[in-house]
């Protein structure tokens, strides 16, 4: 574009002034203002990017608006320049004398224009531009970011605005806001017109932005007093304040957390009320808050005191305690005033260093602490509290922020700068917003706690009333509950006696236990009664249950829960167990009762979740559906017989001491009970021993008797036969030599008659009547009877004296088969028909059998008892259903070293109700007078005596079999025993 034009020309630069002017009217918005004016001046002068640049409150700059031209610069918008880029002398020129710069590195020049004097600070009407060289390290800077040619226009606002840059020499009347830069990347020359253009274009920016900050502030005022009426209206609501919401209302606004501390004040106590996070109490056993501190409570009361000391400060503000503690203001400070104590980093601030700790937790960074004082009073504090944040700027080039710039950057690519942790600061319209908020909460506190002393007086006299009322009604209440107390004693001791009385109407231990259970359970209304019995060995069990309905029997439960019947544990055995069967009780074993034992009264649980019991007893106590329970020891004299417990499987329960005395009653009145019981019992073992001692020496006597007379028979039967056996040996002896002489007489008679056939007739005669021929053919028949009947009566002695073996009392080896032929032979005569024709048949079906070493008499009269037994059972049972009888005798080798002797009938056989008995001493099936009841007894005894085994079995209508089973070697040591 032409850099000049003719005087008579209409300035074009004229009509875009205006419309730029109107442009900036028309919009209220600062951004669009910007970013317009730096399009339309860039199309003014044609060059390649006008940029807006604005300098930050710490001297560092950033382009908030460009117009670029892409193909030949690369954007700088939006990216941060550090504060060295623009050397401070530089700053107070743009402000004192407004200059402005104008670069052309083709000609290595640098054109300065002053707009004001920066001695008078007088416009200066007519401004030229003067030339000077360069800077070399200015225009390596320039020549780095690509641009040949470069203009500079300052902008300073008149007055103070919010956000603006103060160079440190300067006086806050006039204020450096930022800079209009115009960049070409080709060589440029500007007219002094251009640059005249530039700055009424600045000018105008200038009071738009003026503008756009003072409204910005209305509008921020606007919202403060919104705000401001907000958190008034929640603090006026009602007495009650609802001081949560209002502190939630106060926060937000300042986009912070923090807390309202009021002061305990006359029987009043603090309160506190808080948003987000917060640090920890300075004294958590004492719960000190932070606001408890010595300095913090200082500095709070120190407003009640305007005047100052030595030091010229007042007392406890932060000014004196930096001066009394030598420490100097944090970095970054903001003024604070004696009701605000505003902190931009409390990790910076020197006071707070013993108060940071508590706050190491949190990510709080900045505090804002107001003492609300209302008249001469400090009624708390409301403080406010911000946490770090992380803080992202994009630079034009790398920038190290500790070290000054010696050389000129080489790059302008943007580099990413990243601060984690930074402190948010507080300013100044915060604070003055803060310390209004502060002045409501403070009147509001007033009235709420002048409400709460009103309240607490009249609640005070409310509570006289109450008391006296309560005091009233709690002795009309103590007085009815006296008197129920006495009825339901009244009535807990008659029903008490009535138990008594059945316990003692009873003498069956099971019935008292019964019924005592059952009364305790209606007495107590509770859900479950039980009786535990300790053993010898202290382990236990159950022995009475009396149960509610709805609940599971603990007594039947052991039947189909094998659970309940292994040992139980330690814990476990301290509910007592869980069935009646008997168990290995480790713990009570091992403590002999545990505490019981040792004199306990009882053990009473309101609520088994709340006794700290081990998991294991809790699991136990659940398995018997119980919530609270009730265990009282039974003694019986001195000792522990067990344990009497009512369990309340519904809830937990408050057991009343009526309740636990009852208890410890019924304890007592059991093992009274269990004494008398025991005494009875006692005497009843005595009669029964007794009894058991007459019928003892009743069989005793009835065996010695039978014994002496089975002796007396054998005695007797042996000495028949002794005596029989003499003259029998000598009649058989003799029968020989009978025949022979009868035989010698009777062929001498032959010989006469043939010698002599014609006898007298006297002897012819008397041959006539004695039949001689006769007597020749039946004489030797008559001896060989007489020799038979001899074999017969020898044999019949040797069965008697193999039976008796009276001759042979001494253990022996013998035959079993000898003996039981002997005692056949000697039954021979009951086996043969008799009156009633009926012959009972026997069977023998004998083994190899080897000798046994026995006692021969005694077995010959177990089988003699045996076989008689079976003898009388035939001759019924042959009379009654027409059976024909045998006797089956089987004798055989069994195992290693025994024999086995069967006795085998068809009778009716053996009922079974009177099979147990069998064996019994007395015991009969026979009518009276047929028998003595002491055979099969007395049998039993004999081969028991033998060491071995006399076994029976029996069916009804099959018979019954009896079966001898002994040792071939007698243990002789046994029988002597």
């Amino acid at each position: 574009m032409p850099s000049s034009q003719s005087p008579g020309e209409p300035l074009p630069q004229e009509a875009l002034l205006r419309r730029i002017a109107n442009r900036i009217r028309q919009s209220l918005e600062l951004q669009e203002i910007l970013t317009t004016t730096a399009a339309e001046v860039r199309a003014f002068l044609g060059t390649d990017r006008v940029k807006i640049y604005q300098f930050q409150p710490d001297g560092h700059g950033v382009v908030i608006a460009e117009s670029l031209n892409s193909d030949r610069l690369p954007s700088l918008h939006e990216l941060h320049f550090p504060a060295d880029d623009i050397p401070p002398y530089a700053r107070e020129l743009f402000v004192q004398a407004r200059q402005r710069s104008v670069v052309d590195l083709s000609t290595h020049e640098i054109g300065i224009s002053p707009l004001h004097c920066s001695e008078t600070d007088e416009l200066i009407e007519q401004t030229d531009i003067r030339y000077r060289p360069v800077d070399p390290c200015h225009q390596e800077y320039l020549m780095a970011m690509g641009v040949k040619s470069s203009v500079v226009v300052p902008i300073v606002l008149e007055g103070e605005a919010a956000g603006s840059y103060h160079p440190p020499s300067l006086q806050p009347s006039s204020q450096l806001w930022g800079l209009l830069v115009s960049h070409n990347a080709e060589p440029r020359v500007v007219s002094e017109a251009e640059l005249q253009f530039i700055q009424a274009v600045v000018d105008q920016v200038a009071v738009a932005i003026a503008q756009s900050i003072l409204l910005e502030h209305v509008r921020a005022q606007a919202r403060q007093e919104a705000n401001i009426n907000q958190v008034t209206a929640l603090l006026q609501t009602s007495p009650t304040v609802n001081w949560q919401d209002a502190l939630q209302s106060a926060t937000s606004t300042l986009e912070a957390g923090g807390r309202l501390y009021l002061f305990a004040i006359e029987q009043l106590p603090k309160e506190i009320y808080t948003i987000a996070e917060q640090p920890a109490l300075i004294d958590p056993s004492q719960n000190r808050s932070i606001e408890e501190n010595l300095l913090w409570q200082k500095y709070l009361h120190s407003v009640l005191n305007p005047s100052v000391d030595e030091t010229g400060r007042q007392p406890w503000s932060i000014e004196w305690m930096r001066t009394i503690y030598e420490l100097g203001k944090p970095i970054q400070s903001i003024p604070t005033t004696a009701s605000c104590w505003a902190i931009n980093d409390i990790y910076q601030e020197p006071l707070f260093r013993t108060l940071a700790p508590f706050f190491s937790d949190t990510t709080i960074r900045s505090a804002l602490i107001i003492s609300l004082k209302h008249g001469t009073q400090i009624l708390g504090c409301l403080t406010f509290f911000r946490s770090s944040i992380d803080t992202e700027i994009l630079w034009a080039g790398y920038h190290h922020p500790d070290t000054r710039q010696l050389m000129p950057r080489q790059s302008f690519e943007v580099w990413r700068q990243l601060k984690k942790n930074q402190a948010q600061h507080w300013t100044k319209e915060e604070i003055q917003y803060a310390q209004v908020l502060g002045e409501r909460f403070a009147a509001t506190i007033k009235q709420y706690r002048l409400h709460q002393q009103v309240q607490a007086l009249n609640a005070n006299l409310e509570r006289q009333v109450e008391e006296r009322t309560e005091e009233l009604k709690y002795r009309s209440e103590q007085l009815e509950r006296s008197n129920a107390e006495l009825e339901r004693l009244v009535e807990r001791q008659t029903m008490l006696s009535r138990i008594v009385t059945k316990i003692r109407d009873s003498l069956d231990i099971e019935t008292i236990f019964r019924t005592t259970t059952e009364e305790v359970r209606h007495l107590l209304n509770v859900n479950r009664v039980v009786v535990y019995r300790f053993k010898v060995d202290w382990s236990g069990e159950f022995v009475a249950e009396s149960v509610a309905a709805g609940w599971t029997p603990l007594l039947e439960r052991q039947l189909n829960d094998l659970t309940l019947q292994k040992n139980i544990s330690e814990c476990s055995a301290k509910t007592l167990g869980y069935h009646s069967a008997q168990f290995a009780d480790t713990y009570l074993q091992n403590t002999k009762g545990g505490q019981y034992a040792q004199g306990a009264p009882q053990r009473v649980v309101r609520d088994i979740y709340q006794a700290e019991f081990s998991p294991c007893y809790l699991e136990a106590l659940e398995g018997y559906q119980a919530k609270a329970y009730i265990i009282v020891p039974i003694f019986q004299s001195e000792k522990l017989w067990g344990l009497l417990a009512a369990y309340q499987n519904s809830g937990p329960r408050d057991w009343e001491d009526p309740d636990v005395a009852l208890m410890r009653q019924i304890g007592l009145q059991l093992g009274v009970a269990l004494q008398q019981a025991e005494h009875l019992s006692e005497i009843q073992d005595q009669s029964q021993q007794l009894t058991s001692t007459v019928e003892e020496l009743k069989r005793i006597q009835t065996q010695l008797i039978h014994s002496e007379k089975m002796s007396s028979l054998g005695q007797l039967v042996a000495g028949i036969a002794h005596e029989v056996n003499n003259p029998i040996n000598f009649i058989y002896g003799n029968i020989k030599p009978f025949k022979e002489y009868t035989q010698i007489l009777l062929e001498l008679i032959q010989a006469y008659q043939q010698h002599y056939p014609n006898p007298a007739p006297d002897l012819r005669d008397q041959l006539e009547k004695s039949d001689l021929s006769y007597i020749e053919e039946d004489l030797p028949k008559l001896c060989e009877s007489i020799r038979m009947g001899a074999e017969r009566i020898r044999g019949i002695v040797q069965s008697l004296r193999n039976f008796s073996r009276l001759d042979e009392a001494e253990i022996k080896s013998v035959d079993l088969h000898e003996g039981l032929e002997s005692t056949l032979l000697i039954l021979h005569h009951r086996l043969k028909p008799g009156p009633s024709g009926i012959a009972i048949k026997i069977e023998k079906h004998y083994g190899n059998l080897p000798y046994v070493n026995c006692y021969a008499g005694q077995l010959n009269q177990v089988f003699m008892n045996l076989i008689s037994n079976a003898i009388d059972e035939l001759l019924i049972a042959a009379a009654e259903n027409g059976v024909s009888p045998i006797i089956m005798i089987t004798t055989s080798c069994v195992d290693d070293g025994w024999v086995a002797v069967s006795i085998k009938d068809n009778g009716r056989g053996v009922p079974t109700q009177t099979q147990a008995k069998l064996f019994d001493p007395f015991f009969t099936t026979k009518p009276i007078g047929q028998g003595t009841g002491l055979g099969l007894s007395i049998s039993y005894q004999i081969v028991e005596k033998h060491g071995g085994q006399l076994l029976f079995q029996s069916q009804p209508s099959y018979g019954t079999e009896f079966v001898v089973r002994l040792p071939v070697q007698l243990n002789v040591s046994s029988i002597s025993s």
